[in-house]
Formats: structure tokens, C-alpha cells, sequence
């Protein structure tokens, strides 16, 4: 229990002796209620912190580490980046150190040449309601994906931001998925970067399509996916009729789906149980996780954050770490991110009332991370 929460039933008790007033011992359980709401009521300490692990069901692969290679790779493009844009940190406060093993300091050369890698970018949750205020992994400075992107350029070029609904099932977005791989048939080599429901979104689009799937689609990259469900949606799905009718920005296409239930841990785990082992051949996974600190957090994901750190402190606000690796994937890192900064660049965009309301903690270093996931799934494709 900390000093702070000591201090408050202090003084709430004191008050209470002091005045006779039964409201003030009311006022004393509502602030320690509220007090536990926002901070949990299981903790872990630092020295107590198991070693990271991964939730899936039952005959699964495991994942393979490659956070070695991958640090290694984003600590170069960290250096030959620095200074080219905002948001700028080291390598270290990037990544996370769970115990992975020293990083090969292997010399890594950017080349520049064009590749013939069309890479696709599936969102989550609600972006379509923010879709004209920030591109995920874009510079933050339009919704323009022929400008959002161009600080990849010459090297990659073909960039595709998947309009998929805000609002809706995996199954409805799935088609939408679906439509923007066929789309992309003639080039050489396709990736998805898949981001937060977009990763369940794309899952089922790949189960969809079964053998007819693209044979030039090589990987699916996860960014803070959700892959084994979240315990926030079973319990947020709780609320959906409340939910329902909370008011929404007019982005947002309302298809009258339940959306929660397609990130909940009831429907992620028994899709992958079912599922998994007749996906698409052919196909390589990778996995990169989100957590941060909650003082590190925009302020209202702190209260979601809470919640979820009842189970597993070690969260981004939407997903625990043991739920964001896909089985059999490459586990590319832990990223120093809530769930938002990691993709989203609210803090950049102006002239709107989402930037002033979201802007708060969300710097993070989004350009180099991108590049980085990219030129290491390619080089990885290559091998």
C-alpha cells in the first residue's frame, strides 16, 4: 500500500473523528474506491516480475526470439536516423530488456535501393472514427498517404492503409481485408503490418481466403495485436448496451456488429484453437509487444491500464504482453509504447479537437520503428 493511499485514510478518518460526520466516512470509501479503480489492487514489484511468457491454447508453436537481430537492426537505423525527425529517443528507450540475449553487433547497411515489398497496413479499433487525423505510422502531418509515408521513400514505395470499419466485427472487416491483399496481386512481394484488431481482422481474412490465399503475400506482422483476446473487452463487453449509445465521431460507420466480442479471450483463443493449425501455408508471422509505465501514458489510458494490471501490470492499457504473440511468430521486441503511441501520431496533428485531446504523452519515435520492421522482415524473407 503506498504512502500517498496511507495519508488519504488518515485524513479521511481524521475528518470523520474530528467532525461526527457520517459523509465524510462516505466521501473516505468512495476516494478509496476511485483510488483503487485507478491503480489497481494487485501489483507487482519490480523483483517479483516473472520472466515474459506467451498465452496460447493448447498444442501451439511457440515463438521463436529474434529480439537479438531486431535490436540490433533498429539500434542502426536509430543512428543513421538521428536527427531527421520528432519524437527522437535512444535505443534503449525504445525497447525493453526482458533478459534477452546481448544483441550481435552486427554492422547493418540501408540501403536505399527500391524494394519491390508493397507493404499493408490494417488498424484497429476506432481508427476509422480518428481516420482524419492520423495514418497509423505516418509522419502525422496529413491524412495524405501519398505524403504520410514519404520518409520511406526511395526504399519503399508502396504503401496501403486499409479503410477498415471502426465499429465492426472481425468478420465484417475481414472482407475489406480480404480485397485490399487481392488488390495488391501483381506485385513481387506483399506484407501486412497489422496494428491492435487489425490483427484478428487480417486472421480471418487469411482463413477466409484458405488455399486461394496470394502466393506473393509472404508475412504478417503484429503491432500490440490482438492475438490471444483482451480481458478489457470481456469486460467492457459487459457495458455494450451502455456503450452502444455513447455519442461517436461522424468518421465512424456505424455497422450495427458487436466489436468487442472479436478481441475478447472467450472468441481470440477458440478462433485459434479451431483455426490456426489449417492457416494458409506459406505465410511468416511476426510479433512485436507494447507496455509502458502508467505516468508514461496519455491520461485516460491510465484508467484502462488499472484495470488490466489487476491481472498483469506489465500492459500497454488494451492488451497484456502474453497476449500479443501470434504462435509459431518471430518475437521481434518489447516496445517502451502504450497503445496508442506506438502507431498513433495524435501529438502531431493540429488544428483538431482529437489532437488537443489525445496529444498527451503520445510522442514516440514511430518513423524509425516502422523502417525498422520492414527492413527486417524483408531481410528475414530473403533468408
Amino acid at each position: 500500500m503506498s504512502v500517498s493511499l496511507v495519508l488519504l485514510m488518515v485524513l479521511a478518518f481524521g475528518l470523520f473523528a474530528l467532525t461526527g460526520s457520517v459523509w465524510w466516512l462516505i466521501g473516505a470509501l468512495i476516494l478509496l474506491g476511485f483510488w483503487r479503480f485507478l491503480f489497481g489492487s494487485y501489483m507487482l514489484r519490480e523483483k517479483e516480475m516473472p520472466p515474459p511468457a506467451m498465452l496460447y491454447p493448447l498444442g501451439m508453436q511457440p515463438a521463436h526470439d529474434a529480439r537479438p537481430a531486431f535490436r540490433n537492426l533498429l539500434g542502426a537505423v536509430v543512428k543513421q536516423r538521428h536527427d531527421r525527425y520528432p519524437d527522437e529517443r535512444q535505443l534503449d528507450g525504445i525497447l525493453h530488456d526482458l533478459g534477452e540475449a546481448p544483441p550481435a553487433t552486427t554492422p547493418v547497411a540501408l540501403s536505399d535501393a527500391p524494394s519491390n515489398l508493397a507493404v499493408i497496413i490494417v488498424s484497429g479499433v476506432l481508427w476509422e472514427c480518428v481516420s482524419d487525423v492520423a495514418l497509423p505510422f505516418g509522419r502525422g502531418k496529413s491524412v495524405d498517404v501519398a505524403t504520410e509515408y514519404d520518409y520511406l521513400l526511395p526504399r519503399y514505395a508502396t504503401i496501403d492503409v486499409v479503410h477498415v470499419r471502426g465499429i465492426a466485427s472481425s468478420e465484417h472487416n475481414s472482407k475489406i481485408v480480404e480485397e485490399a491483399i487481392r488488390k495488391h496481386k501483381d506485385a513481387a512481394n506483399v506484407i501486412v503490418v497489422a496494428y491492435s484488431k487489425g490483427v484478428p481482422d487480417t486472421l480471418e481474412a487469411l482463413r477466409r481466403m484458405g488455399s486461394e490465399t496470394p502466393r506473393n503475400l509472404r508475412a504478417l506482422v503484429s503491432v500490440a495485436g490482438v492475438v490471444s483476446g483482451s480481458p478489457l473487452a470481456d469486460w467492457l463487453n459487459r457495458y455494450r448496451h451502455f456503450l452502444a449509445l455513447l455519442p461517436t465521431p461522424s468518421e465512424c460507420s456505424h455497422v450495427n456488429e458487436n466489436f468487442l466480442k472479436s478481441i475478447s479471450r472467450d472468441r481470440c483463443l477458440h478462433w485459434l484453437s479451431k483455426y490456426w493449425s489449417s492457416m494458409p501455408q506459406g505465410i511468416r508471422y511476426y510479433s512485436l509487444v507494447t507496455f509502458t509505465k502508467p505516468k508514461q501514458m496519455h491520461w485516460f489510458l491510465r484508467l484502462l491500464y488499472a484495470k488490466l494490471a489487476e491481472v498483469e501490470p506489465r500492459n500497454d492499457s488494451h492488451m497484456l504482453i502474453h497476449d500479443q504473440v501470434l504462435p509459431g511468430a518471430d518475437l521481434l521486441g518489447y516496445v517502451k509504447s502504450d497503445h496508442w503511441a506506438v502507431a498513433l501520431p495524435f501529438n502531431r496533428s493540429s488544428g483538431s479537437f482529437w489532437q488537443w485531446l489525445l496529444r498527451n504523452h503520445n510522442a514516440f519515435p514511430r518513423e524509425v520503428l516502422f523502417e525498422a520492421i520492414l527492413r527486417f522482415v524483408e531481410d528475414d524473407l530473403k533468408q
